[in-house]
């Protein structure tokens, strides 16, 4: 996120961007005094913000948690209004920015409206202004600083924007080069395989040594591994569409877990609610992605150790997974990459899997992020749209 686009450390955006419009220590402390006396505006630019919205049908869209999350986001625009005029635009004020353009480039947020909005702050941060009565040379001076901050705002937003495209342009590239590689070997590399897996279920009926029997298994499981891969493969080149349903995920998760291989000293804990979590899904591909974070995590653990699974409903209707474990966690500098194909922190890991869930998630239009735990481990989080009661 470089200001130069060539890997610029991304501290330098916002120093670059307050250089470039010339935006001075004068104009910040003119915002900082602007503060106090515009705050008592706030509600109705957040009011004007969000008629727009209402009167904008594909801006609406945007908001899949209905009402619920436009109130949400009422809190958030003022809080936003807040850091606009504070006057401190440093290190703490970019990440944040930063991470609102994030959301926005995750929901899809046509850049039109991002515009549009960003129009409309800027007009009624000027109404405020003109309304305060404050002398006509620090008013004129109010109002430049105003125009240079909501510039600056929306240069860093289109920046996360060029972020997203440059990322989802590499990662397109390396798809293309694993749909080659899955095209020409992956259905070659299951026949052999077949013939592997039935070979050994002969074997094993001839088997009577406990140790020889232990053996037999592990060669089972890690055929089962090979085949996983390669299903991994074939998915990411596929790229199929999901073709959805509603489901209880509840449901799905308690069918789905039994299925994961795991050692004896490892534990799966589910904790499913008794009610039902509707959401609208390929079950076939969410089963993927719980197969996927489970078996991450059960690999993680090590021999021996816990992993839980957690579904509930959010307020918005909307499904939640999540899960956890209590292993080493993850190394604080490739957080940010662990979702990227072929990216992998373990010897024998291949970098599919989450790149598989990343892509069945956005799909669907959820949100899937992954992290550590404040209590050790990692955590993966997955949110899926709820289910329209009138869908099949």
């Amino acid at each position: 996120m470089g200001a130069d686009g060539m890997g610029a450390p991304p501290e330098n955006v916002l120093q670059a961007l307050l250089s470039y419009i010339q935006f001075t220590d004068e104009d910040a402390e003119l915002l900082k005094r602007m503060g106090p006396e515009v705050r008592r505006f706030f509600p109705r630019v957040v009011e004007r913000f969000y008629e727009a919205i209402y009167r904008t049908p594909e801006a609406l869209k945007v908001f899949t948690g209905g009402a619920a999350q436009i109130e949400r986001q009422r809190d958030r625009l003022s809080a936003w209004l807040e850091g606009l005029i504070g006057g401190v635009y440093d290190d703490v004020y970019l990440e944040r920015r930063a991470r609102i353009g994030r959301t926005h480039v995750k929901h899809e947020l046509d850049q039109r409206w991002m515009f549009a909005a960003m129009n409309i702050v800027r007009r009624e941060l000027h109404a405020a202004l003109t309304e305060i009565g404050w002398p006509e040379d620090e008013r004129t001076r109010g109002h430049t600083a105003i125009d240079k901050i909501c510039d600056v705002e929306l240069a860093m937003m289109l920046e996360t924007y060029r972020e997203d495209y440059t990322s989802r342009v590499q990662m397109n590239e390396r798809l293309a080069t694993l749909g080659q590689i899955a095209a020409s070997i992956g259905h070659e590399l299951r026949n052999p395989l077949a013939v592997i897996q039935t070979s050994l279920q002969l074997l094993g009926r001839r088997v009577d040594d406990e140790r020889a029997k232990r053996h037999v298994k592990k060669i089972g499981d890690q055929i089962g591994l090979c085949n996983a891969i390669i299903t991994d493969l074939l998915e990411l080149a596929r790229d199929r569409p999901p073709e959805r349903h509603r489901l209880d995920l509840v449901d799905l998760v308690r069918a789905t877990l039994p299925e994961v291989p795991r050692s004896e000293g490892v534990t799966i804990t589910g904790r499913l609610p008794s009610e039902m979590v509707a959401v609208l899904v390929d079950s076939s591909q969410i089963r993927q992605i719980i197969v996927n974070l489970v078996l991450n995590a059960v690999q993680a653990v090590g021999p021996t150790g816990e992993v839980t699974v957690t579904v509930r409903a959010l307020e918005d209707g909307r499904g939640e997974l999540r899960v956890e474990d209590n292993g080493p966690g993850l190394p604080t500098d490739v957080v940010r990459r662990l979702f990227e194909p072929l990216f992998t922190t373990r010897s024998a890991g291949t970098g599919l899997g989450l790149a598989l869930c990343r892509r069945i998630t956005e799909k669907h239009g959820g949100e899937i992020s992954g992290g550590n735990r404040s209590e050790g481990g990692a955590c993966f989080v997955v949110t899926l749209p709820p289910a329209d009661r009138s869908a099949s």
